[in-house]
């Protein structure tokens, strides 16, 4: 990447900005379910894994100059691990009816997120295709660095869109706070559900699996 700052390193700031008000929105919504444990909850995984980024604060105020892609790449790493980390504790420390409403509120999170993400992505969406739409979520949720390659896409034409999601991305932070990967996932599923709907309603994400693979389908209803 270059020295100087360019769109590109706006684009990832922004998704990482994302990420952090996404893990704020989770500690909101689960604090409404068990009151403190989420609070106490939530600062072990940022006396663990290091303190969010202000959101507010301009990329050019905050980020390392000497090291901008280095920076970038590490907040991503932060940021992502300290979200799993948060929500394996709300999963690990709950149970019974607590569990259930931790579990819908964490997916509430993401829900609401990935909805209010396709509703800002419907003012550039320029064609209302499968590919346009799929190229349109990946300017909203954290999927690596540019240099990492993206996702493997399996077919693609106007009405449908399909790719691996194996989130191989998104693993080796999972793995690292010892999250359910399966959970994880759902947790995607779900934000990509709601991104999909609001930006176009006359779409929908469809999830199936072949061989063992997981496969998401941006698809024309």
């Amino acid at each position: 990447m270059s020295a100087f700052l360019g769109h590109i390193h706006y684009w990832l700031y922004r998704k990482i900005q994302l990420l952090v008000e996404r893990e704020n929105l989770i500690l909101e919504k689960t604090s409404k379910v068990v009151d403190d444990l989420a609070e106490e909850l939530h600062s072990i995984s940022v006396d663990t894994y290091g303190e969010p980024i202000n959101p507010s604060i301009p990329l050019e105020n905050i980020i390392d100059h000497g090291n901008i892609h280095g920076w970038l790449s590490n907040q991503i790493n932060i940021a992502s691990v300290r979200e799993a980390a948060f929500i394996k504790d709300m999963l690990d420390t709950n149970s019974g009816d607590e569990a259930v409403n931790v579990v819908t509120a964490i997916l509430d999170a993401f829900a609401v997120q990935g909805q209010a993400c396709g509703v800002v992505a419907q003012d550039n969406l320029e064609e209302h295709t499968a590919p346009a739409i799929y190229n349109a979520l990946q300017n909203f949720y954290v999927n690596g660095m540019p240099c990492d390659g993206g996702d493997q896409v399996v077919s693609e034409s106007p009405e449908e869109f399909t790719w691996v999601g194996d989130h191989r991305l998104q693993a080796g932070y999972w793995r690292t706070a010892g999250v359910d990967p399966k959970f994880m996932a759902l947790a995607y599923q779900t934000w990509f559900e709601a991104f999909v709907k609001a930006i176009d309603p006359a779409f929908e994400l469809v999830t199936t699996e072949e061989n063992g693979t997981r496969l998401y389908s941006i698809h024309k209803k």
